[in-house]
């Protein structure tokens, strides 16, 4: 299934220039979210640490010392915690803040070795990347590059990635999980001698856009290997599934049929939503966490240079509770705004309609969020003939983020969000009942002052507990042992 090297002699552009052949480099940060967690934890290299998702419900994030302890991804916490308790297991909840800002640097540095970075999610990437398809030395060359690659980023952040170059996207993702226990994970898949015997041997549910669906009618049709899939007859499969199956077979012969998405599609809308710390009743309670979405959804889009046009709050109560409930309401603004105290003041308007009325008992709940439509660039939006536009306030809002920039999110907010101690509390996991509950959160060490981690000169205690690798600050998140 690799790709021979082309017959004839090399052909040439116009002026002499000899023709590349474009590849693709895929870049995936091992264990990201724990891996961002040791980053200022040395203490925790070697030992086995895993994250928890909003709330701390579940298990996220594993590193390979969890991982062979068998703990499972997406375990609810409240099941496994006895046993992580016995076993050691250091446990962390989101730290979303350190996490995008580290992942916002390891971009920063993939951008030295290409123009073309697209960042697929929070720990994966792209890149674009030319070879000479008529040096037989070129393999070893793009191998030694990812290596390059692989070192910057740990020099820069400290994070360990895996890279693979390939001529698809598909095919890097194939070597990339090739390599994910080498000494050194770093491999050019391009003309890899090993290639076939991947291929031969990766099951077809673990190829990248294959879901279990798929895969298990493509077993029944004899194609259960990513190398079965790769030999199938395009027109069955156009007969029998469709043309993104069709892409991910092209794409595993060689054929790229993803382009790298240099810039992401503008945005249609805007969500944000959090679950509570614990069910609530008090509207006003709501009406807080409603207007702290409506806030970080305008900041995202006046950092996106975009507006909305219609605003939704939404509540609900979780499909386990009685009586259940999801409400919703809706409001179109005057204008397009990304004007935080209008987006709050419609937002916190809509909390009461969206609530159940009329229930037999007072529903409990669980999650509320706020939804921007509409969206469009700034300052391009057509207002009405008949209405008055949102009053724009562009230097309170650039005046307002410089703030938060420089001082954290907790200081300069609208009333409506609470008072800057019940925000300060909220963003260090230490939230009144309509924040989340991250009992086991890290410090914000790269984004907030105050949590940045210091060393005191002069101190041989101190000095010395770090010389052993003893972090001179964990701050509250704690080893369940």
């Amino acid at each position: 299934m690799s790709a021979p090297m082309p017959p004839g002699p090399p052909r040439h552009r116009g002026g002499g220039t000899r023709e590349t052949r474009r590849l693709v480099a895929f870049v995936d940060a091992s264990a990201f979210y724990c891996s961002c967690e040791r980053l200022f934890r040395p203490d925790l290299r070697g030992e086995p640490v895993v994250v928890l998702s909003n709330n701390d419900g579940c298990v996220i994030a594993r590193s390979a010392e969890a991982k062979a302890l068998g703990v499972a991804m997406g375990a609810p916490y409240f099941q496994v915690r006895e046993r992580l308790e016995r076993a050691g297991v250091w446990v962390f909840s989101s730290n979303y803040a350190l996490y995008h800002d580290l992942s916002d640097r390891l971009l920063r540095v993939l951008d030295r070795f290409s123009p073309d970075v697209e960042r697929y999610s929070i720990d994966e990437a792209f890149l674009g990347l030319r070879a000479d398809p008529w040096d037989p030395d070129e393999p070893a060359r793009l191998e030694t590059l990812a290596r390059e690659i692989r070192e910057a980023v740990w020099r820069a952040t400290r994070i360990p990635v895996r890279v693979a170059i390939a001529e698809t996207k598909t095919l890097a993702k194939v070597g990339s999980e090739f390599v994910r226990h080498a000494p050194v994970p770093c491999v050019c898949f391009w003309r890899h001698p090993a290639r076939d015997a991947v291929l031969e041997s990766l099951p077809v549910e673990d190829v990248w856009g294959v879901g279990p669906r798929w895969a298990k009618r493509l077993r029944l049709a004899g194609a259960g290997t990513a190398a079965g899939l790769a030999a199938m007859d395009d027109g069955d499969i156009r007969r029998g599934y469709n043309v993104v199956l069709l892409r991910t077979t092209l794409e595993l012969r060689g054929v790229s049929c993803l382009p790298l998405s240099e810039a992401p599609p503008p945005r249609r809308s805007l969500v944000r939503s959090r679950m509570f710390g614990e069910p609530l009743t008090d509207p006003a309670l709501i009406g807080k966490a409603v207007a702290m979405h409506a806030a970080a959804a305008a900041r995202m889009l006046r950092r996106e240079s975009l507006a909305a046009s219609a605003v939704e709050t939404f509540v609900t109560t979780g499909r386990h509770a009685r009586p259940v409930h999801h409400g919703r309401a809706v409001t179109e603004l005057p204008s397009a705004t990304n004007d935080t105290l209008a987006i709050v003041r419609a937002a916190r308007s809509l909390v009461g309609p969206a609530l159940a009325t009329g229930h037999g008992g007072a529903p409990r709940y669980k999650k509320a969020g706020v939804m921007l439509t509409g969206l469009g660039p700034a300052g391009q939006s057509q207002g009405s003939l008949f209405t008055a536009p949102v009053r724009e306030r562009p230097e309170l809002m650039e005046a307002m983020d410089r703030i938060a920039r420089r001082f954290g999110r907790a200081a300069v907010v609208p009333a409506a969000q609470g008072t800057p101690d019940e925000l300060r509390a909220v963003h260090a996991g230490r939230s009144p009942a309509w924040g989340m509950r991250r009992d086991f959160l890290s410090p914000r060490y790269t984004t907030v002052w105050a949590e940045i981690p210091t060393v005191r000169l002069g101190d041989p205690a101190r000095l010395g507990a770090e010389a052993e690798g003893v972090s001179p600050r964990s701050g509250p998140c704690r080893r369940t042992a």
